[in-house]
């Protein structure tokens, strides 16, 4: 436990055993301004003094520290990040219904019509919403990362959301600038398929960190996430890594609001 929490929780037990500061001091030997700038949270302890302290109040060193960790590990979250998750289980729906209709209108523009070249309305049309959602999903995420202190996923967010960017900009500028030949657009799909992937891997990482706190429902959806990550990566692999997106994004949804009820 940090300070100023170790401070206030020896306050509070000390006030439980209904004596003064003067009077602990008098069991522990440690002066009295010791113990005042401990409570004030002014300075951190040495092991030695923490255990001196709590033997002379009658607790249980090795059970404090095991629920001082346990303290630590536990997230806490606010009612505004509570109503941001429900936004964000709610938005994974609607994200994964865009996903849904960008696959099909990605499938229909390639087999009906010169692929890249013929797609910038039907792109547009299904990136936005898609885009949209995404961002207020992720916004879930970074939460969860900011209220248990974990800043690769918070990072994870981030670059997640900007690849997708530079996605949708490849190809909006692919269906713009007619090319004549086609190992541009093939390049062009590697790329995507490549950025994807590092997108899922980066964002797995992050949630597979949360595995402390959140339990095994966070190792599977992080280790899901890169594996996907790493198919894509491969790219050969990209075409049965694509067919699990869908799934892995409802399993997230349901991760989420998992993690909602869970923590409230």
């Amino acid at each position: 436990m940090k300070q100023p929490e170790l401070g206030i929780k020896i306050s509070e037990l000390r006030k439980q055993k209904g004596l003064t500061q003067e009077e602990l001091v008098e069991q522990c030997n440690i002066n009295v301004r010791t113990i005042q700038r401990i409570e004030a949270g002014d300075v951190t302890p040495r092991s030695y003094t923490i255990k001196t302290i709590l033997e002379a109040l009658g607790v249980d060193t090795k059970l404090f520290f095991k629920q001082s960790i346990h303290e630590e590990e536990t997230i806490h979250l606010s009612e505004t990040q509570k109503r941001v998750l429900s936004t964000s289980w709610i938005s994974g729906i609607f994200l994964a219904i865009f996903t849904i209709i960008g696959t099909i209108v990605e499938f229909y523009l390639v087999s009906y019509y010169d692929g890249f070249t013929d797609g910038f309305f039907p792109r547009i049309a299904w990136n936005i919403p898609f885009l949209i959602s995404l961002f207020f999903f992720l916004r879930g995420y970074k939460e969860l990362g900011s209220a248990s202190k974990n800043n690769t996923l918070i990072t994870a967010t981030y670059v997640y959301f900007i690849i997708e960017i530079v996605m949708f900009t490849i190809a909006i500028i692919m269906s713009i600038f007619l090319f004549e030949e086609s190992i541009v657009e093939i390049l062009s799909g590697i790329v995507i398929a490549m950025l994807f992937g590092v997108s899922e891997v980066v964002l797995g990482v992050g949630i597979f960190k949360l595995k402390d706190q959140l339990g095994s429902f966070a190792q599977v959806i992080g280790i899901s996430k890169i594996v996907i990550g790493v198919m894509m990566i491969t790219i050969f692999l990209a075409p049965v890594a694509a067919v699990l997106v869908i799934p892995i994004l409802i399993l997230e949804v349901a991760f989420i609001h998992n993690a909602l009820q869970k923590l409230t």
